[in-house]
């Protein structure tokens, strides 16, 4: 194992204990007034006890007109210190330094958040939020230099050991920097010398309220990928002016909030390496320390991108919400123990912008550190039927409550229906946290039994005091004329059943555009039927983006408002939303129903009746996501369910 990793970093005036930041994650754990909740100071305590070094607190927005998220934590106003204030003081008391993040959004800011139009340099549209901001005066250019100084007041006396101040994915300073985005005419225009001004003063502004005893870091784009964006050229340029200006290190990332989200958000779609590659790249050209982010959760890539020299630091957001526990775990030499990500979004983006609070599919305690509990229950025996990620994530916590657990599967192996994700189009690296999820419940000292028929006699004969049924959904076949024995996309992904060249798939959700995809990919002649004027309206943001665009290189066919009347010797028929007129959308060798999913629960009525203590969670009771069966399991096996379904509490 290298010892780079673990081995102290200055910057500035300050020593990290080891080289593994937290990097900063929305959360919306708290209210709307931008005061960290008694949830924040769980939250960031838990990742310093895993072993961070630094944990760069959330973004703290420096105007309430920079908001991204109406729950964002800020630093507009002096009410937010003594929240912040806790929040430091949880994560130093785990030896962790704490740095808070600086920004204001520019035109990425929520007008849902803000309440009206966002501010820019220029009056150009973000396409992320399809809002065109106002162009800001002078004046107000001043006003908003002027708050990243008092903010960055707010943080010292809130006790951070530093601040970093977002100049890159995106936001307003990008903005200004970009002459893609910056179309002014002033002082503070796109050209010469004046194109640095905005972002000169912000860290002028920050460094003389900061003082020297604390740390200064910038974090910037090494390109946003996208055309006539900020690049690799502008980054250096940048990067060397900010050691110049006196900032004491860098934090390296790729992408724009509004041109490049999948590039932002990291997405696992996308090739692994670039941000560490650029970062490199960076830190070839300037004498201060730079720490690169983006996708490094794998213990390896983090050894060996530290021990080269490449970089000094790295930094994670989503694998520190995963396993908080992965710095000690390296250290340690536990690393199969980590519970990996997947970047899959469904917790810490999609959920967080559906208004929060933030999740994690393989670690539902995430937001509710502190706040939840596993019951008390030693020596107990807890039977659990179905080894899907609700049934895995209840044994788990039957485990740690005191139960001696059974988990019971009636397929060959663990992971129900998250086995299908990994083999589902750009999903590979879903695989990660299946592992993961599979090798914790095979360690954790819980009888297995695989291909087991859990009849209700069979349960019985257990002689458990509780019983948790994670049984699962099955396809919904609808009563179509002719459509007799349809192929689903778990037989298609588990290689029991293969489809013929020319492929009806009736359903345009998720489910049913991924399956036209890989079929399309594989030269398969692919017809799509989706009752709804949209498809793909059940995808997270990002990934549906990327997935249509994907689309619209393919050789497929997808007929929207348009209902499936019936199937004749393999021919389909139509009738289109409007119309009465049936009509032939051809011949097909194989049909694949991909309408939803029903809630399947064939024990719990004679169990209960039998006297058992029985709940039923994850999709027995209502088909979801894997985020919503992990979070199930998690509660099933919980002291006070209705925490999780609390506020952000403050104090």
């Amino acid at each position: 194992m290298s010892e780079v990793t673990f081995t102290p970093l200055a910057i500035g005036a300050v020593m990290l204990p080891n080289r593994i930041a937290l990097a900063p994650v929305k959360t919306a754990l708290g209210g709307t007034d931008g005061c960290a909740s008694r949830r924040h100071v769980e939250h960031y305590r838990r990742r310093a006890a895993g072993g961070a070094g630094l944990v760069i607190v959330e973004p703290l927005y420096v105007d309430p007109l920079g908001k991204e998220h109406p729950k964002q934590l800020g630093a507009s106003s002096d009410d937010a210190i003594a929240g912040l204030r806790d929040v430091v003081e949880a994560v130093h008391n785990h030896g962790a330094l704490a740095f808070a993040h600086l920004n204001h959004a520019g035109r990425a800011a929520n007008p849902k958040a803000i309440g009206g139009a966002p501010e820019a340099p220029s009056a150009v549209a973000c396409p992320s939020t399809g809002a065109t901001p106002t162009a800001m005066t002078g004046e107000r250019i001043r006003e908003i230099v002027g708050a990243y100084g008092q903010a960055a007041r707010r943080a010292r006396e809130s006790g951070f050991d530093g601040v970093e101040i977002q100049l890159g994915l995106g936001y307003l300073p990008a903005q200004f920097l970009s002459p893609r985005t910056n179309r002014r005419g002033d002082e503070y225009g796109p050209r010469g010398e004046d194109r640095w001004r905005f972002a000169h003063e912000v860290v002028a502004a920050v460094r003389r309220t900061l003082g020297e005893s604390r740390a200064l870091t910038a974090r910037l784009s090494a390109e946003e990928k996208v055309e006539g964006g900020l690049a690799l050229a502008d980054a250096v340029e940048l990067a060397r002016r900010l050691e110049e200006w006196g900032v004491d290190g860098l934090h390296v990332v790729v992408g724009s909030a509004c041109d490049s989200p999948a590039w932002y958000y990291q997405h696992m779609a996308l090739p692994e390496g670039v941000n560490e590659k650029r970062a490199a790249d960076i830190r070839a050209e300037v004498s201060i320390p730079v720490m690169a982010a983006g996708r490094l959760g794998d213990p390896g890539r983090i050894r060996s991108v530290l021990g080269e020299g490449g970089v000094d630091a790295v930094a994670l957001g989503r694998p520190l919400l995963a396993d908080p526990d992965l710095p000690h775990k390296m250290a340690q030499g536990r690393e199969d123990e980590i519970m990996a990500c997947g970047s899959c979004l469904q917790g810490c983006l999609a959920q967080v912008k559906g208004g929060g609070p933030i999740g994690c599919i393989v670690n539902p305690e995430v937001g509710h550190e502190g706040v939840v509990a596993p019951a008390v229950a030693l020596g107990e025996r807890l039977v659990v039927v179905g080894g899907g990620p609700a049934g895995m994530e209840a044994a788990l916590m039957g485990r740690r409550a005191g139960y001696e657990v059974t988990l019971l599967e009636g397929d060959g192996r663990l992971g129900g229906q998250f086995a299908l994700a990994p083999v589902s189009p750009g999903k590979g690296a879903m695989e990660r946290p299946l592992r993961s999820l599979i090798r914790a419940v095979q360690s954790a000292g819980i009888d297995v039994r695989t291909r087991f028929d859990a009849t209700p006699a069979a349960v019985e004969a257990l002689k458990p005091d509780r019983v948790v049924l994670a049984t699962g959904s099955r396809p919904v076949i609808p009563p179509i004329p002719g459509l007799d024995d349809p192929l689903t996309a778990a037989e298609i992904l588990t290689g029991r059943r293969q489809p013929g060249p020319r492929v009806l798939i009736l359903g345009g959700g998720l489910v049913g555009i991924e399956m036209a995809e890989m079929l399309a990919a594989r030269d398969h002649e692919v017809v799509v039927v989706e009752l709804l004027e949209d498809i793909a309206r059940d995808m997270e943001a990002v990934t549906r983006k990327m997935t249509l665009r994907r689309l619209q290189e393919l050789p497929l066919t997808i007929h929207t408002s348009t209902r499936l009347t019936r199937l004749e010797d393999g021919e389909a028929f139509v009738v289109a939303e409007g119309s009465t007129d049936e009509v032939s959308v051809g011949s097909f060798d194989s049909v694949i129903v991909a309408v939803g999913h029903r809630s399947y629960d064939p024990l719990s009525a004679e169990l209960e009746k039998a006297g058992l203590d029985v709940a039923v969670i994850g999709d027995a009771v209502r088909p979801g996501q894997i985020l919503d069966a992990t979070r199930t399991g998690f509660l099933a096996l919980t002291r006070d369910r209705g925490a999780l379904a609390g506020g952000g509490d403050h104090g």
